[in-house]
Formats: C-alpha cells, structure tokens, sequence
C-alpha cells in the first residue's frame, strides 16, 4: 500500500445507527478511502483518491466537532480543515488540487477564487489547528505518486478541470456510500455493487437477437437490418474509441446499438453501458425494449417522468431507486438534459455519478439534437472520456452530425463508422418520396387542410404551437378524427392521444394529426402522408420517418411546405431552417447519409458553439459559473401543474398535503411529471391576477384556467407562445 495510516485513540465521524453504533472516525476514513481508490483507479488515479478519502474529514478531529457529535451542540464547518492541510502538504503530489474536492464534498465544487479566500480565511482558525493536530498525532501519511499517468494536466487545463470533476466524484460517492453503510446497512445491501456481468448480458442479448432474427420473415427489409447488425457487430471488438453509428429509420438502430455496445464492453473489460437519449417518449420506448431483452433488473431508467412500477418486486425496486444516486448499474438509459447537465454541474448529488462513466460504453441517440451552442465544450469532454478514461463513444442517428476536426472547427480526429456504405444503404431502405414544389409557393392553412385530406390518413409536423391551434381549427370544420399534440398538454394526455392516434392507424381508419417537433425523433408512429413545414434539415428528415415507416407501401409521400405566415422560433432554428433552403433542390440529395455531413457542416460555421464562453470559465476552474452556464433547457420556465381535466379523474398525489407540509418529495415529483407544463416565468403574474393559477410552493403552480381534452390549455386572449415553452 502506497500509503500508511494508523490511528489511535477515539474518534467518531457519525452519531448513532438503528444499532446505538458511533462511525468510528477511522473506519470511516478507511472505508472512504479504499472505496474512492477502487473507483480512481479506473484512470490511475487511486492513490490521490486514497489520500482525498483519508484527508475528507480531517475536521472531524477537532474538539469542537467531537464535542457536536457527542453533546449536540452548534454545527462546525469541518471540510475546509483537510483542504487546508492537503494545500499546505507539498509532499503530495497534486497537493494543488486536493483541496478541491476536500473543501466541497459535501457543499460541492467551489470558483478557485472563492476556494483561495476560504482557505487563506480560515487558515489560523482555532478548529483547523485543533485538527491538524489531532490528525497528526494519530496518523502517519507515507505517500507515493500515482504512476501510468497520462493526463496533459500540466499543458491542458481543460484536462485538468476534467480530472477534478472525476476525482471529486469519486470522493463523494464513496463517502455516501460508506456513511450509508453506517447508517442502513440494509440499504447499502441492496446496492448493485459489481453483482452484474456484462458478459453475461452480453450472451443474453445474443440469444434473443438470434432468436429474433430466426423467427422474423423473410423480408427485404429484415434482410438488410440482419446485414446491417451483423456488419456492425463485427466491428465491436476493438479498443475504445468514438464511433457513428448512422442508420437510417427502419434499421434496427436501437436493438443494433445495444448489440455493439455489449460486445464492444465484453471485448474491453468495461464496466456499463450508458444510452443518453434526448426525449423522454424515446426513453420510456427505448427502455421497455431493453428490459424485455435484459430484464427490469438491469436497467436503469433515469429520468424525470420515470415513476417505480408500484407492483414490482420491493428489492428491485429499491435497488433502481438507489442506483439513480450514482449510475451503478451495468444499462442505464438516461435523458441528454440529465447526462451534460450532471458533466458540467458543481453540485454533490449531480457530479456524484460521474465517476462510473469512465470504462463505459456510451451511446447518444439521436445526436444531431445537441444544442450547437454547446457543442466546443461537449466535444472537448467527451474527447477526455475516450482519451483518459477508458470511454467508448457511439453517435447513433439517421442524420449525422459534422462533428470530424477540420478546419475552424475543432472536432474529433477519427471517428469509426460502423455502418458500411451509408449512402447505397440509406437509397436501399428509402421508404418515401419528397415533394418539395411547396417550399417557394407559400401555403395557407387551409390549402395545408385539403393536402392532407387527399390520404385518409396525414400527419403535419409544424414548427410552433400556434401553428397546431390553426391548423387544428381549419381541419377540424373539414374532417373528423382530427387529433392535435403540443406542450399546451401535460405529457400524460400527450401519450393518450398518441394511443388513440395509433389505434386509429392499426385499425386502418380515418386520422389526421397536427404535431409540433416533438413528434419527430424515436416517436413510433406509421402515417402514409407526412407533411412537414420549413424546417432545420435534420427535422424534415426526422418527421419523414414517421412515414411508411414500417415499409407496407411501395413509397410514403412527404410534402416539405412553407406557411404563408412561417413564423419560426428565434435563434439556431431560424438559422438552421435558412440553412436548408441550400439542400433541398434534389429529392434524391434527401436519400443519402452525406447530405447532412455538408449541412452541419455549414451550419457550424454561420453558429458560435461555445456561446456561453463555457470553456473560458472551465480554465479558470469557475465550477459554480459553469454550472449557472450550462443549461440545455433553459431556466425561464415555471412547472404549472394540471389537476382539473378530462384526462385523469384523480391526480396520483394529493396537492393539500403537499401545500400543507410545504415540500415535496422526490418519490411526489415523479409522480406529478406527466401532469406539468412549463409557463414563461415572466408572463405568472398575468396569469395569477387573471385567476388562471395559483401558487402551491415557491415556483411550483397549479392551472385553474380551462383544459380542454382536445387542445390543453386555453389561453383565450393571450399569445400562446409567449406564455408557454
């Protein structure tokens, strides 16, 4: 062991468990420390995470934190105790960045100015003097450099703030895990720590899919997504490294994706695979799918409308809901908003996870969704996953990004693609026929109602909800089955109407629905007409896979179309939409993989991708700037919950109690999720003076205004976009 501790004399980190046991201070520093080290040395690093797990709670050794444990008395700070030695300790290599994550395991990541001034503030306070002492009468610290590094810290600060975010995670997650052992041990049982192998997950994947592809019938379609899978396949054993995996709508992405990446982790020793997916409808499709191949049992599902099958056996249960804290589970399927936000956040309970992406597989489905403006420092943490951790990235979409280095654009060097000859086998599976004569003659609604009443059934993707109320309204005098989808609905009445639409097409009757965007990535829907309005590349592409999407006509029709009024939201969308204009003189350009390489690749040139200057704030180890920075939604919105409606007789929680106690829980919030929408924060007291809502907590409201089982909520007089996000 690179580093000897011995401790004498009584010390105790926590108060009493269920057991009347004190957490006797040195087996709380043992068990920190071995925890964090296993989970460092991952990338080398164990013997700094040792150290940081041994020095976490120096404080603790103060008189006057013993005398708060064992008399009650006033709370003392004791985090900054140990960061205050590790800075002054220049034996320790990296002593320099120790108290980092000493000084915020519990409060999280500090600005380095902000550290500098705690430390040199309380540098000469009594209870740090108290505990240094104390600790250096019970311990001896022999320490020993790490070895096999092979960070560029010393030349990259970026590689360096990086490396503090991975040692910080691993710090805290052992220090919960080892106060949870103390205090429930029951619980810490349950923990899915390494009692899962992905090899034999791997061997249960194979088995199904072989299985699948033995029983499906022989078709055109099924033979290419067998040679599809298996071409991808045998490219899964080699070393890490990024990867495209660019298959167009119909392949046998999501099941293909999988395949690989089980290998890809059997072949290299990983530990997890990690599927980051932008939508919560393609989450919960996406991750029904995995269980009924893997099992409930290994899944992770994690994200915000996901609620715990209250029928599902109680270990299980208990066991996800655990895992959610830190991703210890060998498939987790999680949204892109809780995945970069957790990267780049500065707070405890988010970056406590971070650690276990290191010696992962991870997938991003559906990547050309990644917000443009944040695109520098996404690529550039990634590139460390993959270059200092041991990380495979896949980039898994019909419409890939440009995200190769070139020129003014500091990308990935080698990205492998695992697909062979994209483009013959994008023309292969082609399922429609674009119709693009209506981009230049300008439609009005009402002409966009008679196009889609030439099928008995049409799908119109349009670009804001304003855009669904119009349409709705003119279609709905013309037909019947007309159905409507936007964020003016709670997500629980969304999913409804998706299953009437589906029951509809399934039963080959009369349907037209009105969608904004949100119905076009994943979402699993058949129409043989679509039309979409001008749009970004990517979406037109997106929305057209909702057409002839299970190939049972010779050709679907897309109509790409533009709105006499082509209102379109500000900002990269009205810019990408522009873009478009470029690409689509030819039909056939729409029917191969290359096209969408050149149109990102303009794209990024017209769109500053580091907007927020989050890089800049990275150098100087701003954790806290970063975190504020970083938002993929942004935080302008507040969550309106929706309780009086045709939808659900009974909200799954009880609001009274909620606005008695003046909390809410975790366990309340995912139950409620599929029964919000967001209102701008600026337009509430509007809709408060009007008596369209009240407040039930700080920032939490809930709707009293109408809501219809058609449209959602109606805003009669008010401009519906300027209202709701």
């Amino acid at each position: 062991m690179t580093l000897e501790v011995r401790l004498l004399g009584k010390f105790i980190a926590h108060t009493e468990n269920n057991e009347r046991k004190t957490h006797d201070l040195k087996d709380h520093i043992y068990g920190t420390a071995n925890k964090a080290k296993k989970f460092a040395d991952k990338w080398s690093m164990g013997n700094l995470a040792y150290i940081s797990g041994v020095l976490h709670d120096l404080g603790k050794y103060s008189d006057q934190f013993q005398d708060y444990l064992k008399n009650n008395s006033s709370g003392v700070e004791h985090a900054i105790a140990g960061a205050i030695f590790a800075k002054n300790d220049k034996s320790i290599k990296f002593s320099n960045i120790l108290p980092f994550f000493i000084a915020g395991h519990h409060s999280g990541l500090h600005n380095l100015s902000d550290l500098k001034n705690s430390l040199k503030e309380k540098a000469n306070k009594d209870f740090v003097k108290s505990s240094i002492n104390n600790f250096s009468n019970n311990i001896k610290l022999d320490y020993k450099d790490d070895e096999n590094i092979n960070f560029d810290i010393k030349n990259d600060p970026l590689e360096l703030e990086f490396l503090m975010r991975m040692m910080f995670s691993s710090l805290v997650d052992a220090d919960y895990l080892d106060t949870e052992k103390h205090f429930d041990l029951n619980k810490y049982s349950l923990r899915n720590i390494n009692n899962y192998d992905i090899k034999k997950l791997w061997k249960k994947f194979s088995e199904n899919q072989n299985k699948l592809m033995k029983e499906a019938e022989d078709s055109k379609l099924n033979n290419f997504r067998n040679n599809i899978y298996q071409s991808v396949l045998n490219k899964a054993a080699q070393k890490n490294n990024f990867f495209s995996l660019t298959v167009p709508t119909g392949g046998g992405k999501t099941r293909t994706g999988l395949g690989f990446a089980l290998k890809h982790a059997k072949f290299n020793n990983m530990d997890r695979v990690i599927v980051v997916i932008p939508y919560t409808n393609i989450i919960e499709q996406t991750a029904k799918t995995y269980k009924e191949i893997l099992g409930e049992e290994n899944i992770l599902e994690h994200h915000s409308n996901f609620d715990f099958n209250e029928n599902e056996e109680k270990y299980n249960k208990e066991k996800i809901k655990l895992a959610t804290e830190n991703w210890d589970m060998p498939v987790v399927v999680t949204t892109s908003v809780q995945f970069f936000e957790s990267l780049f956040s500065h707070k405890t309970s988010k970056l406590r996870k971070l650690h276990n992406l290191a010696n992962s597989v991870i997938i991003f489905d559906e990547v050309q969704t990644l917000p443009p403006e944040y695109l520098n420092s996404i690529l550039q943490v990634l590139k460390q996953l993959v270059k200092n951790y041991n990380s495979s990235i896949v980039f898994s979409t019909a419409t890939q990004p440009a995200f190769g280095d070139r020129d003014n654009f500091n990308g990935i060097k080698n990205i492998e693609e695992l697909v062979p000859d994209t483009d013959n086998l994008f023309r292969n599976l082609a399922r429609v026929e674009y119709d693009l004569t209506y981009i230049e003659k300008k439609l009005s609604w009402n002409q966009v109602a008679e196009l889609m009443l030439e099928e008995e059934q049409a799908l119109t993707v349009v670009n804001t909800k304003d855009d669904t109320k119009e349409l709705y309204s003119r279609l709905s005098k013309k037909a019947e089955n007309v159905y409507h989808l936007s964020t003016y609905m709670c997500s629980a009445h969304r999913k409804i109407i998706l299953n009437e639409v589906k029951e509809k097409l399934d039963n080959n009757e009369s349907c037209y629905l009105i969608s904004t965007q949100l119905i076009e990535a994943g979402v699993d829907i058949d129409f043989p007409l679509v039309l979409r309005a001008m749009a970004p590349l990517d979406s037109i592409v997106q929305a057209a896979g909702r057409c002839n999407r299970e190939n049972k006509l010779k050709k679907g029709k897309v109509i790409v179309f533009t709105p006499q009024e082509n209102k379109l939201p500000k900002g990269i969308y009205k810019t990408a939409t522009d873009k478009s204009k470029l690409f689509l003189n030819d039909p056939d350009q729409l029917l191969t993989a290359e096209i969408f390489l050149d149109y990102f690749d303009t794209l990024y040139k017209d769109v500053n991708l580091d907007k927020k200057k989050i890089n800049e704030s990275r150098k100087s180890f701003k954790f806290r700037e970063v975190s504020r920075q970083f938002k993929i939604i942004p935080d302008d919105t507040v969550n309106v919950i929706i309780e009086n409606n045709d939808i659900v007789d009974q909200l799954p929680v009880n609001l009274n109690i909620i606005k008695d106690k003046e909390f809410i829980s975790r366990e309340e919030w995912r139950k409620l999720q599929p029964y919000i929408i967001s209102i701008r924060k600026y337009k509430v007291n509007d809709l408060l003076k009007d008596g369209m809502l009240y407040e039930l907590l700080e920032e939490l409201y809930v709707w009293t205004g109408k809501y219809d089982a058609k449209e959602g909520i109606i805003l009669d007089g008010y401009d519906f976009n300027d209202y709701v996000q």
